[in-house]
């Protein structure tokens, strides 16, 4: 008579206990109760932070990091990754503070069609070699990092003349920022676009099975294509609110909201591995992200520590939410 084995009873409340999580991670819940306790933890040490001027610092400080996170989202959503989207924010910044002076507004134009430009020259590369996202985009990082550099010369720039042109992205309506207020607006048009058109459920069907979505006759290769471009062009305005912001740019302005855009893509609720997640779950990840960088600034950790909690953020949320039964592979 075949007898079946059964696991310990700690290792199936364990089994269950992740299962839940992955689920309510899944469907999208879990930012949500991530950012209340945050906002409850944060107001709680401090209660100015429930002060008018620390909430809209917050988003201020926030709207850069939303929009390289949720190009982030777009390029993961088709179970690919893209770790030169900050470095091409970098590179951007320092191509806007030198064109503002000369070309005034059209300066924007430029750099956010030139930086779209870059993440269509990826996308085709990573179609036609085969080669891994992980690498192309790591390879592109360091090209975007060495001509930031070069032509920054290693010194930030101040940016004068003709900064009226992006003083305006700061400003307030209302007492909302501009900057966040225009986030908002490009993160619904993009969810609306994905819900009312079928590219949306094309791009998770890729990232779900990209073999049987082309087999399906989905263009895959135009959508990957598509989804980088999207991510550079994002990056491109992320570049235009630094600069904005800071009134200069530097090589390195943007390099360090690289991991937190992709921890922001995965506390949202986006599935490393593709086909699940969106841009309303990204735009919540944010700003639990930008809440956490407030709550550590507030209780004195050194910001060159900060990046090893983002790092185990990403370890931990993928650990404890990531199916296994799925044998799908990132390319």
């Amino acid at each position: 008579m075949a007898t079946t084995s059964q696991a310990p009873p700690e290792a199936r409340t364990d089994t269950a206990g992740t299962s839940r999580l992955r689920r309510l991670h899944e469907a999208g819940a879990a930012p949500f109760f991530v950012l209340a306790a945050l906002v409850v933890a944060v107001g709680a040490y401090d209660s100015s932070f429930f002060q008018a001027a620390s909430l809209i610092a917050l988003l201020e400080q926030a709207a850069p990091l939303t929009l390289l996170a949720i190009g982030e989202a777009l390029v993961v959503l088709t179970g690919r990754i893209d770790l030169s989207n900050a470095g091409l924010a970098s590179l951007a910044g320092v191509a806007l503070a030198h064109g503002l002076g000369s070309w005034g507004p059209a300066a924007v134009a430029l750099v956010v069609v030139g930086a779209a430009l870059c993440g269509t020259l990826i996308g085709v590369i990573h179609i036609t070699t085969q080669v891994p996202s992980f690498i192309i985009t790591l390879g592109f990082l360091g090209i975007f990092a060495g001509l930031s550099l070069t032509t920054s010369r290693a010194d930030s720039i101040l940016v004068t003349d003709g900064y009226g042109s992006i003083e305006w992205i700061f400003y307030r309506i209302f007492g909302l920022p501009i900057s966040y207020l225009l986030v908002l607006l490009a993160a619904l048009a993009l969810m609306a676009w994905m819900k009312a058109l079928p590219i949306g459920r094309r791009i998770r069907a890729i990232g779900l099975n990209e073999r049987a979505a082309a087999h399906s006759g989905i263009r895959t290769r135009g959508i990957v294509i598509g989804v980088f471009t999207a991510s550079a062009t994002l990056a491109g305005l992320a570049a235009v609110f630094q600069v904005a912001r800071l009134q200069s740019a530097g090589a390195t302005t943007s390099d360090a909201l690289l991991l937190p855009a992709i921890a922001a893509v995965i506390v949202g609720g986006t599935a490393i591995s593709g086909g699940i997640g969106g841009v309303g779950r990204t735009l919540c990840g944010a700003l639990v992200i930008a809440l956490l960088r407030v709550g550590l600034d507030l209780v004195g950790v050194n910001a060159a520590f900060q990046p090893i909690l983002y790092g185990g953020i990403v370890i931990m949320a993928i650990a404890a939410t990531a199916n296994r039964r799925r044998g799908a592979s990132v390319a």
